[in-house]
């Protein structure tokens, strides 16, 4: 193994960053926003203790010195360089998602039913998507972390020509698979062209069917261009080495942190057993991720069974927008056009316009328990719902040119 210095940020404090009790979570334990279990066991932390002693430290130290005041402070050129890459990525922020190719954060952990996981999302994680998976809603991809001078053999390390990318998801894990449920998915953080999506994939086959040549030294924190089997030029690390390599720890922690995305999906994916993909889960994957990014819910809920309705979308779940409504396609045919069938759940009058651009096309007003059909045709472009208290959810109909 090449002598090297030692990989920055140093393993521990990956740990830490991953395992560790974040600001975050100390702050939603304070406003009652965890189950008990996980209160305890935050306050109980040495990052409980540590917080509060910065907290009187700061308000002891809350004058500075008129020298500090008339300072000017100096940003150090890497710092400013991160600033600017990810002020760059914040450009991606608003773009429709799920697409192939796309990085996304996900920042806390959803599940189909509330509840079902009695677990808090420690740090924000990301995620290459890639392609559907098994059921609507749930989408294949890898894991994406920052610390690339932890690249391995089967490490993707983003280039210049990948930007722009939050500098937080500059390294897909080939050997990290995940499937991510989209309601966790919060925004997008990145975007991959085509091409490089492609020999993502080619990398990722290679880690399925080929072997790290022997000849390859193990070199960490060293990364370098090569070409798959597929002849795509790539950038990685070296093989992994032995047990002195920091490297193999590394990838056990990234993981294990991956369950936080995992488990969600394997549930998601249990409740949409057997639904198919095909234009009904297409538009359902669009109106749920869309619904996450404005940081709302639709869940799959169950389709009621009704004897002798001749249902030909039986598989399908219906999409529940908690304490507000239910949404059940109808129809969509290969043109576009659509139908569906809105259901008042909550206390509150709700609204549903089909809109073109800003002109409303349809519109239906529902009254707490009402029924209703609403339809669009293939020029209508946003589902919008909202009720006399303020929620509002607006759902793209079709994607986005």
């Amino acid at each position: 193994m090449k002598d090297r210095l030692p990989l920055s940020p140093p393993i521990e404090l990956v740990e830490r960053h991953l395992f560790g009790v974040s600001e975050g979570l100390i702050d939603a334990t304070k406003r009652g926003e965890t189950s008990p279990g996980i209160a305890e066991a935050v306050r109980r932390s040495m990052e409980w203790s540590e917080y509060h002693a910065d907290i009187q430290d700061d308000q002891a130290s809350a004058q500075p010195s008129p020298e500090v005041l008339h300072s000017k402070p100096s940003v150090p050129e890497a710092i400013r360089d991160l600033i600017q890459r990810r002020v760059a990525a914040l450009s991606l922020s608003s773009t429709p998602l799920p697409a192939p190719g796309q990085i996304v954060s996900a920042e806390k952990i959803v599940t189909p039913r509330p509840g079902q996981l009695d677990a808090i999302m420690l740090v924000p994680l990301f995620v290459l998507l890639d392609a559907p998976a098994e059921a609507p809603a749930v989408w294949h991809g890898w894991l994406v972390s920052a610390e690339t001078e932890y690249a391995g053999w089967w490490d993707f390390v983003l280039q210049e020509q990948d930007a722009h990318f939050d500098p937080e998801a500059a390294m897909v894990q080939l050997w990290n698979p995940v499937r991510l449920y989209l309601p966790m998915a919060a925004r997008v953080v990145g975007q991959l062209s085509s091409a490089r999506l492609q020999a993502v994939r080619s990398l990722a086959a290679d880690f399925v069917a080929v072997e790290p040549p022997a000849d390859v030294p193990c070199w960490p924190g060293r990364v370098a261009s090569r070409t798959t089997s597929a002849g795509l030029r790539v950038s990685t690390g070296s093989p992994l080495g032995d047990e002195h390599d920091a490297r193999n720890r590394y990838q056990q922690l990234y993981f294990e942190a991956a369950e936080a995305v995992r488990e969600p999906a394997r549930l998601a994916l249990r409740a949409l057993a057997g639904v198919p993909v095909g234009q009904v889960g297409t538009l359902m994957n669009r109106l749920i991720a869309a619904a996450g990014k404005a940081a709302e819910i639709l869940l799959p809920e169950p389709r009621v069974a009704m004897a002798m309705s001749g249902d030909d979308l039986a598989d399908f779940p219906d999409l529940s927008w908690p304490d507000v409504a239910r949404l059940r396609i109808d129809e969509v045919t290969a043109e576009g056009d659509g139908r569906m069938e809105v259901t008042a759940v909550g206390t509150e009058l709700l609204v549903v316009e089909v809109r073109k651009g800003s002109q409303v096309e349809e519109r239906v007003d529902l009254p707490a328990g009402a029924v209703d059909t609403i339809a669009w045709d293939s020029g209508s472009t946003t589902l919008v719902l909202f009720t006399a208290g303020g929620r509002r959810l607006e759902l793209p109909l079709k994607e986005s040119e």
